[in-house]
């Protein structure tokens, strides 16, 4: 299941558009980290990829937009969810 999940990511060419090769790794790995580390049902784990997606193209696009490291962005949303737990509250891109 996992493997399915993360192919997703890998497919979608929106998560790299624009980005350079290591920030696309970046990006994928700690996207595809997430879902690895939330050990969610099978459905909860589609909806978490879809939200992770959207979230992920949001965070591409402000860093070709705004020129803002992917690392900065990571950084951020990780602060903005500490002491929470992200599959508790749906992320809204």
């Amino acid at each position: 299941m996992l493997e399915r999940l993360t192919e997703q990511f890998l497919e979608d060419e929106a998560l790299t558009e624009g980005l350079s090769d290591e920030e696309a790794g970046e990006l994928l790995g700690w996207l595809i980290g997430v879902v690895e580390d939330l050990e969610a049902s099978e459905e909860a784990s589609e909806r978490l990829v879809a939200q992770m997606r959207r979230l992920g193209r949001e965070m591409a696009r402000i860093a070709r937009r705004y020129r803002v490291p992917v690392e900065e962005l990571i950084e951020l949303v990780e602060l903005a969810w500490e002491g929470e737990d992200p599959a508790a509250h749906p992320m809204q891109a």
